[in-house]
């Protein structure tokens, strides 16, 4: 029991219950044979696993518990604070590892790392090298540093020689398959700065100073003109052609080639056709020309191009497309860069990309590597990167690959790399990855250093990610599920492995290339949930190497990212792909820096995304010319209400999709509340429209039987969509039905007889065939109809409502807009002068009821907003010191174990709640607090119930035969009245488990009772049974006690004291002696015995078969019956 109780209070448990979701309830404690113990200083893979033997690595001791846990058994593994340097992903598989938590040790400081650490000594300062150092091959690019400006300050570190690998520079950006990033130099925890120009990442969306610009037009902004693309329209087409031209990598998609005429050329091209494609040549100009800067970015050529004979599509099938130049040879790396980048925008303002600068001729630069959309100057906003020549800003470095020089040139702050923790990421894997588990609990660990994603969950259900630290991972942080490989705006990509019921909370995801958290999870076909969930997170400075990779990514169904604050990053924030999703009770600040046709949060070209609720948030600082919500290309079906829209160029943004709603919202500091396309802006007959074959097919799949095509749904499945979405069984977050009433009439237009899509060539106006005006444009249930949207009850601080988007069609004219197939547009509205007219306090989020709110729309919908909508418990928790707690932990263990004797189970139960308060990554101090004094009063209250003294009462004289029952009073009033009874001589008298006792034999006996509890105290009576009475007829043979001797009648006997003569008619009879069956009188030669009567003699016992009197045992023709000797019991 002890022991049970020890290790509950010591620490040996599963994780804290209460923390887990719903969907992944907290497990109950494990037993100490299912705890093991890893230590990365004093661990080693041979030792037990035992708190005083750990392991030594984390693999180990999940090979330890493999096979031995269940929902009812869980494992645990303490690991204690230190560094663990991977070399491989720890790979947790199978039922086999299932139900096992792993934890940092009482919050002890647990780092997994894929970081090489770059010891003080490795480094040398470059000025400090000898001539004879810096003439060696691997020192060659150092005279690039040309200036002791910039020589000044600079130190290296030869990676080659200690057996470091440099990584890869891979080409990464939107839509192209994602590579591993480049390693990366973290110093101090913070990721430093591949060398750029121009330096800086604080401008704002138009501010030129941080980029190199073409003219800046589609930014707004007044671009010098640093990098203008040559022969522009000859070598790509114009902007308008760049889905349908052939000559750009997003046309070779397969959504993008379905007007080719021949189907067998319609498939998307592999990604290695794709990168031989046509790259950028631009005429440098502005500040790359100031002092022929470019030509420091790469060496002096004109690179020669093979032509392959692919050309474009269409009036572009003259134009070469796969115009691929070779590289440049015999670089003279002493004088040129070998490695440079442009990264940035090119094409649009949504889409980052990177090109390889391959050398310059004259006035211009070459590049290898075809940007992702036809590359535009009013576009163009791009970084130089990776130039040795351009690392001038303190926290800058450079990584020389060129001819297997590996060695790394950093310029730290100060001056100096003494005293600074250096590392290098090249760890190009998983830190952990789960698969097929259950049960598995992660707690508490930080991780950091991985050139693709952190933590990756596959088919994996009841996760709970708990207080993790995950920072400097190129990719994302955590993955729950994956995706398919193909691009995000392709019908067949869709998340896969997804599993349900797992749990990321209370984490710390920051300084991430990609993004949070992937929310993969639930079946679209069935719209079977995935129940994961992302919630009290804080995920900041995200999206740094790569766009379209928020915060969190919403894919499949049924999943939550709820109380997260998620700041400053350049691009989204959350991207929805999915249906019944929940993004609620968050806190967005700073985001969406650095682009443009984007919103925090952002769904694009689906019509069956439904049911997704975005709610209770707070959207505050959003950059650019951005939304909160951006529901792009049709996007349907979104709720969006009681949010808070705070300094953003508008709210919401529905594009063309239908039976959206944003209600009761509060915008402040916008130009307006929202706004919208609508299909009917490109024009009457303009069909099909673009992206119809997206559209429609993602419809198709799930909504529509086309039988032959690509995508179709089942009539099964069609039926299961419309009753999930009609029965009204479904719920928002405050319990209104999730319903669409009208979807099982929803439809593409179509041909009638053919079912072929609606074009041009078979449109009419007023046609029967299925594609008129009336069955295209204005029936509210065709999906190219915004029906059904409604912007209501909002309040609107700073300018305007909702902008509708106005179309007119002629013969016979017809107005379009919104409005046409909704009457709560623009209803209700509050304009406001001021936030403090309204009575909302954007501290809490609350409103006031004497406000122009409460007085316009009652003081029922204030009572609603303000019980609904809350700026606390928004972000990571902050969690108190548990020093104090720990040690009232260990003071109640040793209690328990030195100062036994009290009730257990209060201490023990106040001790596992302490320690499931000292777990808890979300203990605030106030909790904390209270659990430490909870404790100690439980330890004082145990130690009140120590048993320190035990009275018999109920005690007198007793005559043989007769029974008795005591009782006990056990001090204090508050401890345990258990005791367990004892007689001295059970000759005398026996007593029972209960205290009954029972005389039988004379003599005087002493009964003692003692606490039940480790026999800490106990106290005692003492019993005569026959005392001798003076005034008593004794006959022959009748035994009594007196003066502490034992006497027995010779004959008749009255009034005569036993033992007052020698002569007379008691005579004293032996003590009892123990024997294996119990005590028995030794024999006195003057006592009489009668047939039976038991004694032991000369070691013996013997019975008597007749009566006798002063005839000893041992004669075997005499009275006694040698029964063998008289063992001790």
């Amino acid at each position: 029991m002890l022991a049970t109780v020890l290790a509950l209070v010591t620490g040996v448990g599963g994780p804290a219950a209460g923390t887990a979701a719903a969907a992944a309830p907290g497990p109950a404690a494990s037993s100490e044979a299912l705890t093991v113990y890893v230590s990365a200083t004093d661990g080693d893979d041979d030792n037990s696993g035992g708190r005083s033997a750990p392991l030594k690595t984390i693999a180990a001791a999940r090979d330890a518990l493999a096979g031995r846990t269940s929902a009812e058994a869980r494992g645990t593994v303490y690991i204690r604070g230190g560094t663990y340097v991977l070399d491989d992903t720890i790979r947790i598989k199978g039922a086999e590892n299932s139900w096992v938590t792993y934890a940092a040790y009482r919050n002890e400081k647990v780092t997994l790392t894929g970081s090489h650490e770059l010891p003080a000594d490795g480094w040398k300062k470059l000025t400090e090298l000898s001539d004879d150092t810096l003439a060696e091959p691997q020192y060659s690019s150092n005279a690039r540093l040309n200036t002791p400006e910039l020589r000044d300050g600079v130190w290296v570190y030869d990676l080659g020689a200690h057996g470091i690998d440099p990584g890869t520079l891979y080409k990464n950006g939107f839509n192209w398959v994602q590579q591993p990033f480049a390693p990366e130099l973290v110093v101090d925890g913070g990721t430093q700065t591949l060398a750029e120009y121009p330096n800086g990442n604080n401008c704002s969306t138009t501010d030129t100073g941080c980029h190199l610009w073409g003219t800046g037009a589609k930014w707004k902004a007044d671009g010098p003109q640093d990098l203008m693309n040559v022969d522009l329209d000859a070598r790509f087409g114009p902007e308008s052609a760049w889905n349908t031209s052939g000559t750009t990598p997003r046309a070779q998609f397969e959504d993008k080639k379905q007007l080719v005429p021949d189907p067998e050329q319609r498939g998307t091209w592999t990604p290695e056709e794709m990168r031989r494609m046509t790259p950028s040549v631009f005429a440098v100009g502005g500040r790359a020309a100031t002092d022929d800067r470019y030509r420091r970015w790469a060496p002096e050529a004109v690179p020669t191009v093979d032509d392959p004979g692919t050309r474009g599509f269409g009036e572009y099938r003259d134009v070469p497309v796969q115009l691929d130049p070779r590289w440049i040879e015999n670089i003279d790396n002493t004088k040129s860069e070998t490695e440079g980048w442009l990264s940035g925008y090119l094409g649009n303002n949504y889409a980052n990309d990177m090109l390889r600068i391959l050398s310059w001729s004259g006035d211009k630069l070459y590049t290898k590597y075809p940007s992702m959309y036809i590359p535009q100057d009013s576009w163009t906003k791009v970084k130089v990167l990776n130039v040795l020549s351009e690392m001038d800003t303190a926290g800058e470095y450079y990584i020389d690959r060129y001819s297997d020089n590996d060695v790394l040139y950093y310029r730290p702050q100060g001056g100096t790399i003494e005293g600074r923790n250096t590392t290098l990421q090249t760890f190009d894997k998983n830190f952990m990855l789960l698969e097929g588990t259950r049960g598995v609990t992660v707690r508490g660990l930080a991780m950091t250093g991985s050139l693709i994603s952190g933590v990756q969950l596959l088919d994996a259900v009841g996760t709970l990610i708990d207080g993790v630290d995950i920072s400097n991972v190129s990719m994302d942080a955590i993955r729950i599920g994956r995706t398919t490989d193909t691009i995000t705006s392709m019908p067949d990509y869709e998340t896969v492995q997804g599993g349900h019921d797992n749990v990321v909370q209370n984490s710390y995801l920051h300084d991430l290339g990609g993004g949070g958290v992937l929310l993969g999870g639930g079946d679209r076909t069935t719209l079977e949930r995935g129940d994961n969930v992302a919630r009290h997170n804080e995920i900041t400075r995200f999206s740094r190497l790569a766009t379209y990779t928020p915060a969190g990514y919403m894919y499949g169904v049924g999943n939550t990212f709820e109380y997260n604050y998620v700041h400053d990053a350049p691009h989204m924030a959350v991207q929805i792909m999915g249906n019944d999703m929940r993004v609620n009770h968050n806190h967005f600040y700073d985001v969406v820096k650095n682009a443009g046709d984007m919103g925090v949060i952002y769904a694009g070209r689906d019509f069956t995304y439904l049911g997704n609720e975005i709610a209770y948030n707070h959207f505050e600082k959003i950059g650019g010319s951005n939304d909160a919500l951006y529901m792009d290309d049709g996007a349907t079906g979104v709720r969006f209400h009681h949010n808070v829209v705070n300094d953003s160029k508008s709210g919401v943004n529905f594009n063309s999709g239908h039976s959206n709603t944003a209600n009761d919202n509060v915008f402040i500091g916008v130009d307006h509340s929202g706004h919208g396309g609508i299909y009917h802006k490109n024009g009457e007959t303009r069909l099909p429209l673009a992206n119809s074959w997206v559209l429609e097919s993602r419809y198709n799949a799930f909504l529509d039987v086309r039988e032959g095509e690509k995508y179709s749904a089942t009539p099964q499945t069609v039926a299961a969509w419309h009753e999930h979405y009609t029965n009204g069984k479904q719920k928002y977050s405050d319990g209104t039905p999730i319903s669409y009433p009208e979807i099982t009439e929803w439809y593409v237009p179509r041909v009638t007889e053919t079912g072929e899509e609606c074009t041009a060539s078979v449109y009419t106006t007023s046609g029967t065939n299925g594609c008129s005006r009336q069955t295209v444009w204005e029936d509210s249930d065709s999906v190219w109809v915004p029906s059904r949207v409604e912007i209501d009850h909002a309040v609107i601080v700073g300018c305007c409502g909702f902008v509708e988007t106005n179309v007119t069609f002629g013969e016979p004219t017809s107005v379009y807009n919104q409005s046409r197939w909704s009457d709560r547009i623009n209803t209700n509205s509050l304009l406001a002068t001021s936030v403090a007219d309204t009575g909302l306090d954007l501290a809490t989020l609350k409103f006031s009821d004497s406000g122009s709110v409460a007085q316009s729309y009652g003081t029922g919908w204030v009572a609603e907003w303000n019980r609904s909508l809350t700026a606390e418990g928004i972000g990571r928790p902050s969690r108190g010191d548990t020093g104090a707690l720990w040690s009232t932990v260990d003071e109640a263990a040793r209690v328990l174990a030195d100062e036994p004797g009290g009730d257990v189970g209060p201490l023990t139960k106040a001790a596992a709640e302490a320690t499931v308060a000292a777990e808890a990554t979300d203990s605030s101090q106030e909790r904390i607090d209270g659990a430490v004094t909870a404790l100690k009063d439980a330890i004082e209250a145990y130690r009140d119930t120590r048993p320190s003294g035990v009275t018999v009462t109920g005690a007198h004289d007793m005559t043989v035969g007769q029974s008795l029952s005591l009782g006990v009073d056990v001090t204090p009033s508050g401890a345990d009245q258990s005791v367990s009874w004892s007689s001295s001589d059970p000759a005398v008298a026996t007593v029972s488990a209960g205290g009954s006792v029972k005389a039988v034999g004379a003599g005087r006996v002493v009964i003692t009772a003692t606490s039940a509890h480790e026999k800490t105290a106990s106290g005692s009576a003492t019993l005569t049974v026959n005392a001798w009475s003076a005034t008593k007829t004794y006959g022959e043979g009748d035994v009594v006690f007196h003066d502490g001797r034992t006497y027995q009648a010779l004959w008749f006997a009255r009034g005569e004291k036993p033992g007052a003569s020698a002569t007379g008619a008691w005579a004293e009879i032996g003590a009892p002696v123990t024997c294996a069956d119990g005590p028995v009188r030794a024999w006195t030669e003057s006592a009489v015995y009668t047939s039976g009567a038991r004694v032991v003699h000369a070691g013996r016992l013997w019975t008597a078969k007749w009566w006798t009197r002063n005839q000893a045992p041992g004669d075997r023709s005499g009275p006694w019956d040698d029964k063998g000797a008289c063992s001790a019991g």
